[in-house]
């Protein structure tokens, strides 16, 4: 499960403005070691202010919510402020189950019953509320390699509620949980990492029954081009996808331009060379892909060798 730390004795409350100073004079810096354990209690002190959020929405309702678009405000989520480095302070709002909120947006909404992991670390408080509940695993996230329906060594560490003053660090591709909605609404305020990484790092929903992968939860925009440089870009578009295919640094990327290089490849022997060729790379995120991809292409090895046979 995500690991506790205790940030030391109740703290006199603080601003916000007050949190981005502390946190910028410590030098924070969520990729240090220690950097989260320096943090806890400048997040406990902030979480002791029981008057600053319920202000920062009450005048923002004002303003008509005009700041949406710039400061990532939705429905689960208010944009407290953005260090001068790599990380932020957010708001994250959790509906109970009778929440006219929730009925509104969803269950999927505000991850519950999603069991998942995350692609950044971040510490997190109860602030308001009882808070939610989660079922929690730990896994070794950096054996994964993105093969649908893998299996993991997903473990069990039991069930939690983040109650108000309990500080958690949720740690990247190790912790995962299965979020359930709180008795009645509550709050966390969060500290978290933006490196500029997270785009590019898996985000996985896991199916903890059978301890395997269930799918991938994260794409970008660039994910989108793929089959758009093959379909329209031409020689330039299929020279770009195989250069892609075997050097861009994301396993993701790569497996979608060979992909999309395979989805307009004419006809079932060509995709069936390109695929082998995809497979022999040594990636094993490529390769394990082909490899799904040639399964689902029964007979044609036998059909091109019969063909052979027939034109000699």
């Amino acid at each position: 499960m995500p690991r506790l730390i205790d940030p030391g004795p109740r703290p006199a409350p603080i601003t916000l403005e007050e949190a981005v100073e502390r946190l910028t004079d410590l030098g924070f810096d969520p990729e240090a070691e220690g950097a989260w354990d320096a943090a806890a209690p400048i997040l406990a002190a902030l979480c002791a202010n029981r008057e600053f959020l319920a202000a920062s929405a009450i005048e923002e309702l004002k303003r008509g919510g005009a700041r949406d678009g710039r400061d990532h405000y939705g429905p689960q989520v208010i944009m407290l402020a953005r260090g001068p480095t790599n990380w932020f302070l957010r708001a994250n709002m959790w509906p109970a189950e009778g929440d006219a909120i929730l009925r509104a947006s969803g269950r999927s909404a505000f991850f519950y019953d999603l069991p998942h992991d995350h692609n950044f670390s971040f510490l997190t408080v109860g602030h308001h509320g009882p808070g939610y509940e989660s079922d929690y695993w730990e896994y070794d996230g950096e054996a994964l390699t993105l093969q649908p329906d893998e299996a993991t060594d997903l473990r069990y560490t039991g069930r939690h509620r983040l109650e108000p003053g309990r500080i958690m660090l949720y740690r990247a591709h190790r912790d995962v949980h299965d979020q359930k909605p709180p008795a009645a609404f509550s709050v966390t305020l969060n500290i978290m990492e933006s490196s500029g990484r997270e785009p590019w790092r898996n985000q996985y929903r896991f199916d903890p029954a059978s301890g395997r992968v269930d799918r991938l939860l994260n794409t970008t925009a660039i994910e989108g081009l793929l089959p758009l440089a093959a379909h329209m870009g031409g020689g330039n578009g299929e020279d770009l996808l195989h250069h892609l295919m075997r050097r861009h640094p994301v396993d993701r990327i790569r497996i979608g331009a060979m992909q999309a290089l395979a989805g307009v490849t004419p006809d079932a022997v060509s995709r069936h060379a390109l695929l082998d060729g995809a497979a022999r790379l040594g990636d094993p995120a490529v390769s394990g892909a082909a490899i799904r991809a040639l399964a689902d292409l029964p007979g044609i090895l036998a059909w091109a060798a019969g063909r052979s046979e027939t034109d000699a």
